[in-house]
């Protein structure tokens, strides 16, 4: 069915994206661009109707929607390189509606004209929540659905299609039920990823090809500014002088230029040049880092925002460098404002230059990555849409954050078809701690005596469940609470002391509790960081008991939670026991077996000293039992350096 357009008195203020100016890098002076024709065309577009909530229903790969009187339709070339203009729907309860706007340039016969419909604000039936609305989002930018008409005939003002427009969605559509089992799940946001890594979350219109840039002061005119210091007015920001520059401390608003060309040029971008004294004296702070590019095509006309940057770094830090930045809203225009309202640093700004530039054509452009998906307020229903251009089985990851932990869920094999609705229950699997530290890994305790473990830190730190159990491997040496870990002294021994997660992922810590009975003397991490012993220049005192180095070339000190024993001359350590007491053993726990069993072996500890070490515990000791009020200790060691000590037990009497 022939579709018959004619010229209307609706006329729909549109913006174009297309070139109309083919010159050289070094444009003339004198060079006028001309101002494109324009063609006016009505087309019916055939849609179901919609529900009443103004909401995807997508069945059978056909789009119900209604259509509202700010609905808009882009209008490119088949191969994406021309945008003709944007069309205007008339409000319709019935799902079909016509689309009025202005062409230009007018497409030709034979012409393939692609018609999309941005998604723009969407709500969807059911949906407890919305995606997000950021400008780089799939919200924003991504196409929600397409139709394809041929021009028949372009006559004067009339222009014939071969068919009507039937728009399908470029989409799936999914609604996401979210289960712990079979209870629902609140959750503050769903992130969807896709192992293909091809999941579109962004599709936008965009320039390519080579750049024509506009510069010359021929070639703009200038009509007002803020200023700048002598010699550095405002006007040399478009003289096509780079020994020139804009140079000015901040005035009472913020600095700007206007200037004008002689017509209207298409503008997709714009560059600016740093100062010739940028790289020196750290003058690159003086690089603008908040502006905006505003523009209009007719001088009664309200300024547009072309583009806006605000903390941007990406201004070179060099000399007389050029940096190229995309216009957010690249069209048509003839008057510009640049307003720069802050720099790097201080309250001086320069530049040197600034070139307005065009594309040589343009196209479609696709990001690709996960779309996160926040809802309003916390819900277990989530509704959103995919495309995925591997048109394969995929593997979809979805990660739900649920207060400060977090839900998984991965299932390879799914292929959702554009066009489709989807409606799925999916059970979420909390994400569980897979690591466990405590505050200690070891702790001495005379009998009675207490202290509370706790965990330091988990991984992830996202998990859902973080809580702890506690349990003890010998409850006749040690108790500990189950739920709050303080652990009670109870007999002499060693008991390992097992901190569970509660999530059931089988993540554990432990920590070795030793008791010893009542008397015992014990220097550990609690009391002994001032340690510090350096060769007979010193020595260290605690609860009466001193350890003193025999030689110059030994030293000892408190390192990570433990004292660590230097040897590099022979005499070795004396530990001496309180005034009128005896030692009757020393117990000392190591960290490690590195250098001590050397010692052991080469005789290297001294006497009444023995090396031991339990494969299964993973537990190293070095103790001396006798009586005495005096031992040395490494006294056949003449260069000596081992894992350190953790805890030393005194037993005295």
């Amino acid at each position: 069915m022939k579709k018959i357009l004619n010229c209307t008195s609706l006329l729909i203020a549109f913006t174009t994206f297309v070139s109309i100016v083919s010159c050289q890098k070094e444009m003339a002076p004198d060079f006028t661009p001309e101002e494109p024709s324009a063609k006016e065309y009505t087309l019916t577009v055939d849609a179901t109707k919609g529900d009443d909530t103004k909401a995807l229903s997508l069945d059978d790969n056909t789009l119900n929607v209604k259509w509202a009187g700010t609905d808009q339709v882009s209008v490119f070339s088949e191969n994406w390189a021309t945008t003709f203009g944007i069309l205007t729907a008339d409000a319709s309860e019935t799902g079909s509606t016509t689309l009025t706007g202005t062409l230009s340039p007018a497409p030709t016969a034979g012409d393939n004209l692609n018609l999309l419909f941005p998604r723009g604000e969407w709500n969807y039936t059911g949906q407890k929540g919305t995606l997000l609305s950021d400008a780089s989002s799939i919200e924003k930018k991504y196409d929600y659905a397409l139709a394809t008409v041929t021009v028949d005939e372009v006559n004067a003002g009339e222009i014939t299609t071969t068919a009507s427009a039937n728009f399908t969605s470029q989409q799936a559509i999914v609604k996401f039920r979210l289960t712990d089992g079979t209870d629902p799940i609140a959750v503050n946001s769903l992130k969807i990823e896709a192992s293909s890594n091809k999941l579109v979350v962004n599709k936008s219109y965009r320039g390519a090809g080579s750049k024509t840039y506009y510069y010359g002061s021929s070639y703009y005119s200038v009509d007002g500014g803020s200023g700048g210091f002598g010699g550095e007015e405002h006007g040399n920001l478009v003289d096509n002088n780079l020994d020139t520059k804009w140079c000015a401390n901040k005035p009472s608003g913020n600095w700007y230029i206007e200037f004008h060309t002689a017509s209207a040029i298409q503008v997709d971008g714009y560059m600016l040049r740093t100062g010739g004294d940028t790289g020196s004296w750290g003058n690159y702070v003086r690089n603008p880092r908040n502006w905006v590019l505003y523009g209009k095509k007719n001088s009664g006309d309200s300024w547009s925002i072309i583009d806006t940057k605000t903390d941007n770094y990406d201004m070179p830090t060099s000399s007389n460098a050029e940096k190229d930045f995309d216009a957010d809203a690249p069209g048509q225009y003839k008057f510009f404002r640049l307003e720069i309202s802050a720099v790097r640093d201080g309250n001086c700004m320069q530049l040197s230059e600034m070139r307005l530039f065009s594309y040589e054509y343009y196209e479609m452009g696709t990001t690709y990555g996960a779309i996160t998906v926040t809802p309003d307020d916390a819900a277990s229903e989530l509704t959103v849409a995919l495309r995925n251009e591997n048109a394969s089985a995929d593997t979809y990851t979805l990660t739900a954050t649920v207060g400060s932990g977090t839900y998984t869920f991965s299932k390879s094999g799914i292929a959702f078809e554009n066009g489709k609705y989807y409606d799925i229950r999916v059970p979420m699997n909390p994400k569980k701690v897979s690591s466990i530290y405590l505050n200690k890994t070891s702790a001495s305790l005379l009998i009675g005596g207490t202290v509370t473990l706790s965990v330091s830190s988990s991984y992830p730190s996202d998990a859902v469940d973080k809580t702890v159990s506690w349990s003890s491997s010998n409850t006749s040496v040690a108790t500990v609470n189950a739920s709050t870990g303080e652990v009670t002294a109870v007999a002499g021994g060693t008991a390992t002391i097992t901190a569970t997660a509660n999530d059931g992922g089988g993540a554990t810590a432990t920590c070795s509790v030793t008791v010893y009975p009542a008397g015992t003397i014990v220097w550990d991490s609690s009391n002994i960081s001032d340690l510090n012993v350096s060769g007979t220049y010193t020595s260290y005192t605690k609860e009466g008991i001193t350890l003193s180095a025999n030689a110059d070339m030994i030293d000892a000190w408190y390192y990570m939670d433990g004292i660590s024993f230097n040897a590099h001359a022979s005499g070795g350590f004396t530990f001496t026991a309180p005034t009128g007491k005896q030692f009757t053993k020393i117990e000392m726990t190591l960290n490690g077996s590195a250098g001590w069993d050397i010692a052991a072996m080469e005789s290297k500890l001294g006497t009444g000293w023995v090396y031991s070490e339990d494969y299964m515990t993973g537990i190293y000791k070095v103790t001396w039992t006798g009586t005495a009020a005096s031992v040395g200790l490494l006294t056949g060691a003449d260069d000596f350096s081992g894992e350190y000590v953790k805890s030393i037990a005194f037993f005295v009497e």
